[in-house]
């Protein structure tokens, strides 16, 4: 029931065996994580549909931005009491409707897929809340029941979404589950790309990302809990530094930057890591260096033209010179204050109260890692690391907001140099 694959193959697979399963008189609806798909599965359903008919003179706009005429299959999306279709019953978010007729006004003569009750929907309500009922989202499918379910998952699915994924259709559900990706050369860098995660993996971790509502008293604790706060203080503390030093070093040089960089290597500033070595030379700036003599020593240290993200590789280079910002930062693989920044009397204490946080949080959590429970993690080996080891996979863990049912001791791969570097040291020490 788990079919695997890229995105592009799956969305194929997911349309070829709906159009079986209709070929064959089965009532069958396809599922994908976002609207827009959606809508473009709706869209060439109801032109599958059309191909063997005429096209109509009567079309109905719809809220989905496609339209439908006799014969189509709508879904409705909101609860209307006053659209009575028996004394007991009404019109209801998730219901599928087969089209009868339609009226000049935009209102449309429908028939309940399950019960056959038939009533109409006013214009109105079809504009803002009727759409093309061949796809749906996992949200929408909830009320939804089929005879077969063919479903588009990527893996950042909740086990809630899941369990309804594999539970509208009566005789069968499908999953096709993204496993690789594009094939785009802009995604070489990511973890996921570089370290690809089995099917296994995949259905693993979305059954252990739970979307439950949770108590007030469980978010009150998790409000409270220092290894959540250590990763929200570090990515803020980041933020800061970076806006920090861009203020400092202006518009005028900024854009300078930006136009060197496309006449060392067309394209760079459209790479994905552009906005990280962006940041990067915008420290090394903020530090006193000059950022434009900075990147064309990067550039032409060596070729680039055959990497698939340039800007990548040049801020893997910047590490290489010795050009990081040499600033001792709150932990270890992250920048710290330029000087400029320390002496600014409007940044200066900001960011220095901004790194002192990053520091006391991961000092809490050093602290209850040598007494808390051995982690999950470390439970797979037949010892218990060293404390100091497991303090700082802990530390590591807490700031980059690894989750805690991610069982690879460091958790994904890191492309920054700085970091990828720290976290090969642990685990070399792990």
């Amino acid at each position: 029931r788990v079919h695997v694959g890229d995105l592009a193959t799956m969305t194929e697979q997911v349309f070829g065996a709906w159009s079986a399963d209709r070929a064959r008189g089965r009532d069958a609806i396809m599922l994908a994580p976002t609207r827009e798909l959606v809508a473009q599965l709706n869209q060439r359903a109801r032109d599958h549909r059309l191909e063997a008919t005429f096209r109509p003179a009567d079309e109905v706009a719809l809220s989905d931005g496609n339209h439908a005429s006799v014969g189509d299959t709508v879904i409705t999306r909101r609860n209307d009491r006053r659209l009575q279709t028996a004394p007991t019953d009404w019109v209801k978010n998730g219901d599928r409707w087969t089209v009868l007729d339609t009226t000049g006004a935009g209102a449309l003569v429908v028939r309940h897929t399950r019960t056959a009750r038939r009533i109409v929907l006013p214009s109105d309500y079809v504009r803002e809340s009727v759409e093309l009922g061949y796809a749906s989202t996992v949200h929408t499918a909830q009320g939804v029941s089929v005879d077969v379910t063919h479903a588009l998952a990527t893996g950042a699915e909740s086990r809630q979404q899941l369990y309804t994924m594999m539970t509208r259709g009566r005789d069968a559900n499908h999953l096709y589950l993204q496993v690789v990706g594009t094939g785009d050369e802009h995604e070489a860098i990511k973890p996921d790309t570089v370290h690809p995660r089995t099917a296994t993996d995949l259905l693993e971790t979305i059954l252990a990302r739970d979307d439950a509502p949770a108590s007030a008293s469980t978010l009150l604790r998790e409000a409270d809990d220092p290894a959540v706060l250590l990763g929200e203080s570090t990515a803020r503390y980041l933020d800061a530094l970076n806006t920090a030093a861009a203020t400092t070093v202006g518009t005028d040089n900024l854009l300078r930057l930006d136009e060197t960089a496309e006449q060392l290597v067309p394209g760079m500033s459209d790479a994905p890591a552009w906005p990280t070595l962006r940041a990067h030379l915008t420290l090394l700036a903020a530090g006193g260096q000059d950022p434009v003599q900075v990147l064309t020593g990067a550039v032409t240290a060596r070729e680039v033209d055959t990497a698939a993200d340039p800007a990548a590789t040049v801020d893997w280079r910047l590490d290489d010179t010795g050009m990081r910002n040499t600033a001792t930062g709150p932990l270890p693989w992250i920048p710290g204050i330029p000087a400029t920044l320390v002496t600014d009397p409007t940044w200066g204490p900001y960011l220095a109260a901004r790194a002192q946080r990053v520091t006391d949080l991961a000092s809490e959590v050093a602290a209850s890692a040598v007494t808390a429970p051995t982690p999950a993690w470390a439970a797979q080996g037949t010892a218990r690391p060293a404390d100091d080891v497991l303090t700082a996979v802990a530390v590591w863990r807490a700031a980059n907001q690894v989750e805690a049912t991610d069982l690879r001791p460091t958790g994904p791969a890191h492309a920054s140099k700085a970091a990828a570097t720290y976290q090969r040291q642990l685990r070399s020490q792990i």
